[in-house]
């Protein structure tokens, strides 16, 4: 097989791309190798300095395709530039990776100066009867603070100008396969998935908004799940993960901490919500819950069982309350529903379902 051209070295079942770019993005090329290397079980390994940034796109790219980004210091020495954990060499990507754990190398530095910004990871089921329409729920979200997309695509550079009719158009002509683009705005990045189940078009969106800091706008959150309930209206979700996070106010993403992003809510449908555990105390400690689909309810309320309405469940104190809430979920029918789609936020990990896995061979 002919040798990709970004490949600039082959360590083992890693092919290694090295930039000295100060963004790397999503091009053509590398998606055509981060395609080819995922087929063919290798890791792709993208080697930067310490001070280049990837794209919300080529972050995304390379998680879905179980690829790694080894940043080289100064001094030689190597670390993930997702989690700071050290790495000996581009070996650990394949054997530990390709995302490391471990403590954060001292040489992966804390942000000074990041936004606050809210990411939503949702998935959709557009149902039969109804007018396919991707990209309806990022509009809604993003109205609420003012960050709309304005561009998108399928690679980067992203210079198509944002048209929800034409990235349906896009989603309807990849059918049956899995179709994935890239949007983005002032304050704004998002992926968008979509492929078909039974006839049912299953969308998936991850999507990242800057936000005004805590305190500063008490009227976000209530906004923010008004937002949910107008997408309710339009399309069914089907679960969705609301989380609270820092990053840069240009949305690259750049090697260096921001500190853990704390679970703000869950937002599970009306199919979901029949896969629920209520047995015992409910709603779980530490949560409160809301509906929607079901006009002047509470889920709270002892008229209510929840199994006609959507669930808004909000958190108190975070990742206890979250996990509080999964250990009530019947994974295996939640992942039924969505046809594999992720229960977990994409936007930390990249992923977009499980990385597939070919036989042996060069990319």
């Amino acid at each position: 097989m002919v040798r990709h051209p970004l490949i600039d070295d082959v360590v083992g079942p890693a092919l290694v791309v090295d930039s000295a770019s100060s963004v790397v993005w999503l091009t053509d090329a590398f998606a055509s190798l981060l395609r080819r290397a995922s087929a063919a079980g290798r890791t792709v390994v993208l080697r930067t300095g310490p001070g280049a940034a990837l794209t919300p796109a080529l972050r995304h790219a390379l998680g879905a395709h179980g690829a790694a980004w080894a940043v080289a210091d100064h001094d030689g020495t190597l670390r993930d530039g997702r989690t700071g954990a050290a790495a000996s060499g581009i070996e650990d990507f394949v054997h530990r990776g390709p995302e490391l754990v471990g403590t954060p190398s001292p040489e992966h530095p804390v942000s000074s100066d990041s936004v606050r910004q809210i990411s939503i990871d949702l998935t959709l089921r557009h149902h039969e009867g109804r007018a396919v329409d991707m990209g309806s729920a990022i509009e809604a979200l993003c109205d609420t603070v003012g960050a709309c997309p304005t561009r998108w695509g399928t690679a980067e550079p992203l210079t198509v100008p944002w048209d929800r009719w034409v990235v349906t158009q896009y989603a309807k002509h990849e059918a049956p396969a899995v179709s994935t683009s890239y949007a983005i705005g002032d304050g704004f990045s998002a992926t968008m998935t979509a492929h078909l189940l039974d006839g049912v078009v299953i969308e998936t969106m991850s999507a990242v908004l800057t936000v005004p800091e805590e305190h500063a706008d008490p009227s976000l959150a209530p906004r923010m799940f008004d937002a949910v309930q107008r997408v309710a209206d339009q399309v069914e979700p089907v679960f969705g993960v609301v989380m609270q996070r820092r990053g840069d106010a240009d949305h690259l993403v750049r090697a260096v901490s921001h500190g853990e992003p704390s679970p703000l809510a869950v937002v599970v449908g009306p199919e979901a919500a029949e896969f629920l555990d209520r047995d015992g105390v409910w709603p779980p400690p530490r949560t409160s819950t809301t509906t929607f689909g079901t006009r002047g309810r509470h889920a709270d309320d002892d008229a209510a069982d929840g199994t006609d309405a959507g669930l808004i469940v909000r958190f108190e104190d975070g990742w206890e309350a979250l996990e509080a809430f999964l250990d009530r979920i019947d994974e295996d029918r939640f992942l039924q529903l969505v046809g594999g789609a992720p229960l977990d936020p994409a936007h930390e990990d990249g992923h977009v379902g499980a990385p597939v896995s070919g036989g042996p061979g060069a990319a």
